[in-house]
């Protein structure tokens, strides 16, 4: 990225910024959707492709079947919106009204003449229809069809009533419903399946299986966000108890949900993103929705709007596999105005406002029309299909936003951001993933063990999205010479306690995919971690030892800490570091790659945020990669990545070198501080208020005394050996302790000595009282 280029994001980052204060605050309406959306139907036509042998059939996007034909249906939804709305600015978007009109009933033919009862087929040659996930861009396009349902003719009617009865019949004859918390799997399909049967009853009344669509229609939208409790329970649901409906729990008892093999919050969105699409069409229609629809659907929010930040960003704390700040975050709107409209929560429009300004701004910053042409410039080189597919995403949402927010009386003011309500405030648990989160009026913090590209955690100011990614973030880092590398959990458990938690575990590094012929994937390291979110709304202690395994092996990354720190966009594209005795400011993408030696042991992070080294290390590093590194899991190198993020590291080794058998890589201790200023941590540093005790006497004994924000002191002890141990520890002037874990109190001796035994792997947390 040129010089130019980067001063020019600056300034669109702080120019974008006014002037969506300006337009937005107030209130949210249809033109603020409009307004994003309108660029791309003339971006858009970069990837249009009309079939040369059917000229009145065109696609947007490969046109391939499977996520090629979704592409296209979202996109023909978009069109269609924007060719409908009465507000529409031609010269704003630089096409005219008729151009995206004759765009969209393109698309749309295309879309049905491709399937199965059509007469054309997909740009591959074959024809969609009759799987787990066809229903998924049908409903997704169904708000699209409403839009311009005049300008339909009887054969466009005739064959979308055929294409959706024959995808009813399929899911009627030929698939049944499953669920499960791991296993089987299926909340999202289960929804948008039973949402096309109740679809295709409300539509085609008359049709002869429309009481069977709804049977099994209401069957799967019960089995969708579903938990164990309903396979008891007595409530009737459309003249029978909702045990005899159930078949398996997709959610846990605490709603966290398993999809893809990690905790997902974005298929959480995903699934009340269709419960939406169905609502809206019942709502358009005036006619009562099936109470299935909603089953569940509060509960699940309480989670969701939990995991979001105040400015609509999710608070994924269990990560993401794909591109950040896309898909899944993207379905946020339906979902949000949903329960605006239906459900009456009045801090939605406030995330709307959020969310329209962070797509806003990457829309100007782009200076194309598109949504995301510049962070995924190398995706869209490689792979149009998943490129398109993203923009799709974008443009579908955006227009529900604009369509729904017009022929509906949704509620619309944008309140103070401090005024927003944090949903159930304090501590929410989940056992199988080894998942916590607190959230408080100060801080966010979570740790999650099975997670994306985990574990990873958290501890952020209450407006710090711009701060959050997720892949092994404060969990450090140990690369091999496989291809791919990555944490096997071993074990893990959690204590909860009033205002925080403490978890520890441990976990197998793994490298694959090694080059040389013959050579096995191995095991390069086992890493302990200790993540201990203290009950003051400000800190987090951790703690991080890894050891190379009983054989030498050959690495080629080392990061203890690993708090990465994006930098790119949505913040500016700079950051403000504050260190020991100086200060820079950072350019993020674009920047070469370096890794700068802090000579500090503590760095500030524009006065949001501070980390802390307590021991193990002289000073910080902070590693620059000089590229967008945050991309597609397992390092698909070829599509780049989509987001610059800085790494404060404790150490840093980036070159291949091997290590003796059972190496100490690194073994460290210190904290992270939500919301302290440069000149508090310079205060709090020079005064000594973390420290390590001297444990000389237990070699596998970790100790810190910190001083929380609160004023309390606290000690933390861990026993990272392979034997219990009693650990003593002098606390001068002390007169007793008490244990937040086991809940007991403890007095020194007449030494002022507090002695603990400590099982292999256990951690002990007390808070200090002097009187």
């Amino acid at each position: 990225m040129a010089k130019k280029e980067i001063e020019f994001s600056k300034e669109i980052y702080r120019k974008d910024s006014e002037r969506m204060i300006e337009n937005i605050s107030g209130r949210i309406s249809p033109e603020d959707y409009l307004r994003c959306l309108e660029p791309w139907a003339k971006a858009s036509e970069k990837y249009c492709y009309v079939c040369p042998d059917r000229q009145d059939l065109e696609c947007y996007g490969p046109g391939y079947n499977g996520w090629g034909v979704q592409t296209n249906q979202k996109a023909f939804a978009a069109y269609a919106v924007l060719a409908a709305d009465p507000c529409f600015d031609e010269s704003g978007a630089g096409i005219p009204r008729r151009t995206v009109l004759e765009r969209a009933l393109r698309t749309l033919r295309f879309s049905l003449q491709s399937h199965m009862e059509g007469t054309y087929h997909c740009t591959d040659g074959t024809s969609w229809g009759h799987t787990w996930i066809s229903a998924l861009g049908i409903e997704r396009m169904m708000h699209g069809i409403e839009a311009i349902r005049e300008h339909l003719t009887d054969a466009d009617h005739e064959l979308l009533q055929r294409v959706l009865i024959s995808e009813s019949n399929w899911l009627m004859d030929a698939y049944d419903i499953v669920a499960g918390t791991v296993e089987n799997n299926r909340p999202e399909s289960n929804l948008w399946n039973g949402a096309i049967l109740h679809r295709t009853a409300a539509m085609y009344p008359d049709s002869p299986r429309a009481d069977e669509y709804r049977e099994k229609g209401t069957r799967f939208l019960l089995n969708s966000i579903s938990v164990a409790s309903d396979a008891l329970s007595n409530v009737m649901v459309e003249g029978k108890p909702l045990s005899e409906w159930h078949i398996g729990d997709n959610f846990f008892t605490s709603y966290a949900c398993n999809h893809h093999g990690y905790l997902n919050v974005g298929y959480m969105v995903i699934c009340l993103s269709n419960v939406a699409m169905l609502h809206f069409t019942y709502r358009k229609r005036n006619i009562e929705a099936p109470e299935a629809l909603y089953h569940h659907v509060t509960d699940l929010w309480q989670l969701i709007k939990r995991c979001t930040f105040r400015d609509g960003r999710l608070l994924r704390i269990g990560g993401d596999t794909r591109v950040r700040y896309c898909y899944c975050q993207d379905y946020v709107i339906p979902m949000w105005i949903m329960m605006t409209e239906h459900f009456g929560d009045t801090d939605c429009p406030n995330f709307e406002s959020g969310w329209l300004t962070q797509v806003e701004r990457e829309i100007i910053t782009n200076g194309d029309g598109s949504f995301l042409s510049q962070r995924c410039r190398e995706l869209a080189s490689v792979s149009p299909l998943y490129y398109t597919r993203l923009e799709a995403d974008r443009a579908v949402t955006l227009s529900m936003g604009a369509y729904w927010r017009r022929i509906f009386d949704v509620p619309s003011v944008v309140r103070d951001k401090k005024a927003i309500q944090i949903s159930l405030p304090g501590l929410w648990y989940d056992d199988y993933h080894g998942a916590c989160l607190h959230r408080s009026n100060k801080r966010i913090t979570s740790w999650v063990w099975i997670a994306a590209e985990g574990p990873q955690g958290l501890c952020l100011p209450q407006d710090g999205s711009d701060l959050a990614e997720w892949r092994q973030n404060l969990a450090g880092q140990v690369k091999g010479e496989g291809k791919i590398n990555f944490p096997e959990v071993r074990s893990h458990y959690e204590i909860q306690f009033k205002g925080g938690f403490l978890t520890s575990g441990s976990m197998f590094i793994r490298s694959e995919n090694l080059i040389a012929e013959g050579q096995k994937n191995e095991i390069i390291a086992l890493q302990k971690v200790i993540f201990v979110a203290l009950p003051d709304e400000t800190t987090v202690m951790v703690m991080q030892q890894a050891v190379s395994p009983g054989r030498r092996v050959y690495l080629t990354s080392v990061k203890g800490m690993q708090f990465q720190v994006p930098n790119d966009l949505f913040n500016g594209n700079n950051r403000v570091y504050y260190f020991a005795g100086s200060s820079q400011q950072l350019q993020g993408f674009g920047s070469e790659e370096e890794l700068l030696n802090l000579d500090s042991s503590w760095v500030n992070i524009e006065d949001r945020l501070s980390i802390i080294g307590v021991y193990g290390e002289k000073s910080l590093s902070l590693f620059r990669p000089g590229r967008r590194q945050i991309g597609l899991k397992d390092d698909k190198k070829e599509a780049g990545g989509m987001l610059y993020a800085d790494e404060i590291c404790y150490p840093c080794c980036r070159t291949l070198h091997s290590v003796n058998a059972n190496t100490v890589l690194f073994d460290i201790g210190f904290i992270v501080q939500a919301g302290a200023t440069h000149e508090e941590t310079a205060d709090y540093v020079s005064t000594e208020k973390c420290i390590q005790l001297d444990t000389s006497s237990c070699p596998d004994i970790r100790t810190m005394l910190v001083v929380g924000a609160d004023g309390k002191s606290y000690l933390l002890m861990a026993n990272l050996g392979q034997v219990p141990v009693t650990a003593r520890v002098r606390l001068p002037g002390v007169k007793k302790v008490f244990n937040l874990v086991t809940k007991l109190t403890l007095t020194p001796d007449t030494d002022d000595i507090i002695s603990q035994k400590l099982g292999s792997g256990k951690v002990q947390l007390f808070r200090i009282e002097k009187e």
